[in-house]
């Protein structure tokens, strides 16, 4: 089955189950933070009360508002687009793959994984 679902993840996926497999991974226990994206609209939503100093100190020196994101890493807030996630996640498909086979039980599979799953 490993072998099937990074399969999936390098060619079947799009850029959109990606994101949201990873999201609802992190949503039930943290475990692919470091390929958690944000959607720029997102953005004051998640800091709505925090100062405006504090926020401009958690962001990266090269953050670009007019790109379609953002992730978190360990040099503050980085934009990115969709594609930039999805490749870290597609040349870390093993990772992902085993983290969706040991969450897969709790967590909404994308309709295409389930059907390429069933597939012989």
């Amino acid at each position: 089955m490993l072998k099937k679902v990074i399969d999936w993840i390098k060619n079947e996926a799009t850029d959109v189950e990606l994101i949201d497999l990873v999201n609802a991974i992190n949503s039930w226990n943290g475990e692919l933070e470091d390929y958690k994206f944000f959607y720029m609209d997102e953005l004051d939503e998640i800091f709505y009360g925090i100062k405006p100093t504090e926020l401009l100190s958690r962001l990266a020196d090269d953050f670009d508002k007019d790109d379609e994101g953002f992730k978190d890493t360990i040099y503050g807030l980085e934009s990115c687009n969709t594609e930039d996630i999805t490749d870290d996640i597609r040349c870390n498909a093993e990772e992902v793959a085993e983290s969706t086979i040991n969450n897969m039980d709790s967590i909404d599979l994308p309709e295409s994984l389930k059907e390429y799953l069933e597939e012989e």
